[in-house]
C-alpha cells in the first residue's frame, strides 16, 4: 500500500502532462485498475484522489480508459461490498454521476460516430452501475439522458459499442419485469420476490416516453445496419418492450413499418405481421413476437441490395443533453 502512496503522485502528473496522448493514458489507467483490483479496500484511502484524477482526466481528454478505471472502483467498492461503509458507497455513485456527466456532454458536443470506444466504455459501465446500484440508478435524474443517449448511440455500425449498449438496455428494461436481472434488488427489497411495484413503475413510465424512439432505432438497426452478431441481443431489447408494455411496443411497431419505404414491404406482409403480434401480445406470449420480428427483418434485410436508401424519417436525431 505504501507503493501505491508513493506511485500515485508520479501516476497523476503523466495523465496531467499527457492529457492527449492516449497510450500514456490508457497505460496509467490500466495501472490504477490492477492497484484497486488487486489492493482492494487498501485503496480506501486514496479513492477520493483517485476519483478527482479521473474525473478530471475523463473531462480533459474525454477517453475511454478513464470510465473503465471508474468501473474497477464501481465493482470493488459498491454498497454491500466488504469493508465499505455506506459513505464510501454512497460517493462512488456521485462519481458515477459525474462521469456521466461528462460522457453526456461530449455526446452533445460530437456525434456517436466521433465517440464509439467512449460509448462501449460508458454503457459497460452502466451495466455494472445498474448491477450494483439498481435503486440509486433507477431512481437518479441522469436515467432519462441515457437512455436518450443509448438510443443515440444505436446509429452506429461497429459491433462493440452496439453490443455494450443492447446488454445496458436489455438490463434496464428487465426491471420493468417482476424478476429484475441480479439479487442485488432482491436484497436490498429484503423480501426476494423481485423488482418493486415502484421500480417497475418508474421504468414503464421511461419506456411510454422514449420507447418510440427506441423501436424505430432497433427496428432500423436489424434491418439495414447492426451486424449480425447484434441481431439477437436486438431483438432481445424488442421482447423487453413487450414484456414490459406490450400495446405500446405494438403501436410502436406499426408506425415504424409505416415509415419503410414505399414498396419494401408489401400490404399483405405487414398485415399479417400485426395480425399475429397482436394475437401473441392477446395471449401474452411475447418470446413468439421476438421470432416474428426476427424472420421479418432477416427477410427484409434480404430483399434490400441498398441498404441505406429510403430511410427517411427513421433516421437519427442529434443527442440533445440539457446541462
Amino acid at each position: 500500500m505504501q507503493y501505491c502512496q508513493e506511485v500515485f503522485p508520479v501516476l497523476a502528473r503523466l495523465v496531467e502532462a499527457f492529457s492527449d496522448f492516449t497510450p500514456i493514458l490508457e497505460r496509467v489507467c490500466r495501472c490504477w485498475r490492477n492497484m484497486v483490483l488487486s489492493y482492494r479496500s487498501g485503496m480506501i484511502p486514496l479513492l477520493p484522489q483517485l476519483a478527482e484524477i479521473l474525473a478530471s482526466g475523463f473531462t480533459t481528454s474525454r477517453q475511454g480508459c478513464f470510465l473503465w478505471a471508474t468501473d474497477s472502483i464501481v465493482r470493488e467498492f459498491s454498497s454491500g461490498a466488504e469493508h465499505v461503509d455506506n459513505s464510501t458507497s454512497d460517493a462512488i455513485f456521485n462519481f458515477f454521476e459525474q462521469q456521466t456527466v461528462t460522457f453526456l456532454t461530449a455526446l452533445n458536443d460530437l456525434t456517436p460516430d466521433d465517440l464509439p470506444d467512449v460509448i462501449e466504455d460508458f454503457f459497460r459501465l452502466g451495466i455494472d452501475v445498474l448491477l450494483y446500484y439498481p435503486l440509486k440508478t433507477l431512481s437518479c435524474e441522469l436515467i432519462k439522458p441515457i437512455l436518450s443517449a443509448a438510443s443515440s448511440s444505436l446509429t452506429l455500425q461497429k459491433a462493440e459499442p452496439l453490443m455494450s449498449t443492447l446488454h445496458f438496455l436489455r438490463d434496464f428494461i428487465a426491471y420493468g419485469t417482476e424478476h429484475n436481472p441480479s439479487s442485488s434488488l432482491d436484497q436490498s427489497n429484503g423480501n426476494g420476490h423481485g423488482n418493486p411495484p415502484e421500480v417497475q413503475a418508474a421504468v414503464k413510465q421511461i419506456l411510454v416516453e422514449q420507447g418510440e424512439v427506441l423501436t424505430q432505432r432497433i427496428m432500423t438497426g436489424m434491418m439495414y445496419t447492426f451486424p449480425r452478431d447484434c441481431l439477437p441481443d436486438a431483438s432481445g431489447v424488442l421482447l423487453g418492450l413487450f414484456q414490459v408494455i406490450p400495446p405500446q411496443a405494438a403501436q410502436w411497431l406499426a408506425a415504424t413499418i409505416s415509415m419503410l419505404p414505399a414498396g419494401s414491404v408489401s400490404p399483405q406482409e405487414s398485415e399479417r405481421l400485426q395480425r399475429n403480434i397482436g394475437q401473441f401480445v392477446q395471449q401474452g406470449d411475447p418470446r413468439k413476437i421476438r421470432t416474428l420480428l426476427q424472420d421479418f427483418t432477416n427477410s427484409y434485410r434480404r430483399r434490400n441490395v441498398a441498404p441505406r436508401e429510403g430511410l427517411g424519417r427513421l433516421e437519427a436525431t442529434r443527442f440533445r443533453f440539457a446541462q
